[in-house]
């Protein structure tokens, strides 16, 4: 959102994260920006203005999102088998409680959460009826809409909801698609990743310059770096099995669609793990790129090589520009990636509400 946000003019002035490495890349890319590692709920609003000097008598937009774990029906499990208490109790349920302190000191011109598409209908809309009474009793006209990124130039079919409450009392109108039926043809893994730097798998290289130069996308025009090369190309190291199984996919294919005799080269368990392998297809956009990119990358293979996708790949997916960089380990960084918002859909929504504050 950040991103997103800084490419449409806005200043970045401050943030907080509750991951340090997290906040280390913030810092890293918004170097005006007061970036605060802590939980939201141990640091006061009084305490987060004084530190990075944002008071209640600026011109604001608060924007973020509580975390899409409780609210995603993929993490529910892993959450159960943790805290050994229903997912309905987690705490992190209602941190958007904290969101609205904030709300409530800075008063902002619009605020936007940004979160899976199941937050809304989640505990029979508890959630959702508490955060629109929130923001009706702070004088906020709430709207909220169902995004497609693929509809807004984005590589990828990820679907999000985004919430926006506006002070002047008008709805916000949110940004019409760009890419689809009867308008540009939706952006593919072509291209995005076609002119990122030749790798290997389990690379671990930063800069290294592009693989061509000419002929490129528009999207990739609008990705590159003008010093000619990238960072963050680091790519997972996968086991002989794995490859052995790459090797018989073809683009699109999933676990299932395998021979069994190739399944059992990397079994696992069937009635579970039914598109525990995918490989991309190089001309058509990506599924959505999620955290659990940072747990093995099988859901990501390379369209036409024997790997998995690298960090800057799956960035390039997200419609990260290749001046944003990631730090932390391996792990840290793809997951950074898939817990993000899009940043071309995070500016699209941003420039629609410059407008709508102007």
């Amino acid at each position: 959102m950040s991103s997103g946000f800084s490419r449409e003019g806005y200043e970045i002035g401050g943030a907080l994260e509750l991951n340090p490495i997290y906040t280390k890349t913030h810092i890293l890319n918004f170097k005006k920006c007061v970036s605060l590692a802590g939980d939201i709920r141990d640091i006061t609003e009084q305490e987060f203005s004084e530190r990075t000097r944002i008071s209640g008598l600026d011109s604001t937009v608060i924007i973020g999102g509580p975390p899409c774990q409780t609210f995603s029906t993929i993490g529910h499990p892993k959450i159960r088998s943790v805290g050994g208490r229903p997912v309905s109790e987690d705490s992190r349920n209602f941190l958007f409680e904290d969101f609205f302190r904030f709300v409530e000191y800075f008063k902002p011109e619009a605020f936007i959460i940004e979160n899976v598409p199941n937050f809304i209908r989640k505990y029979d809309g508890k959630i959702f009826k508490e955060i629109n009474s929130l923001a009706d009793l702070l004088n906020y006209k709430l709207s909220s809409k169902l995004l497609h990124a693929q509809d807004f130039g984005v590589p990828q079919t990820r679907k999000r909801i985004f919430i926006v409450g506006m002070k002047n009392g008008k709805a916000f109108e949110f940004p019409t698609p760009t890419h689809g039926v009867d308008l540009c043809p939706p952006r593919t893994v072509r291209d995005a990743i076609s002119d990122l730097p030749v790798i290997y798998d389990g690379i671990r290289a930063h800069h290294l310059p592009y693989s061509k130069n000419e002929k490129l996308t528009e999207y990739q025009k609008i990705m590159r770096n003008a010093s000619g090369t990238v960072g963050n190309n680091i790519c997972r190291m996968s086991n002989d099995r794995a490859k052995k199984v790459f090797d018989h996919m073809k683009q699109g294919d999933r676990y299932m669609d395998l021979p069994p005799e190739v399944r059992q080269i990397l079994p696992f368990r069937e009635d579970i793990f039914h598109d525990r392998l995918k490989r991309l297809e190089m001309d058509k956009p990506s599924w959505t790129v999620i955290a659990h990119i940072g747990m093995d990358g099988y859901q990501y293979i390379h369209p036409t090589e024997c790997r998995t996708l690298s960090v800057r790949e799956a960035a390039r997916l997200q419609s990260f520009p290749d001046s944003f960089e990631f730090v932390g380990n391996m792990r840290e960084q793809y997951i950074q990636v898939g817990n993000s918002v899009p940043p071309l859909l995070a500016e699209q929504i941003a420039e629609k509400l410059r407008e709508q504050l102007s």
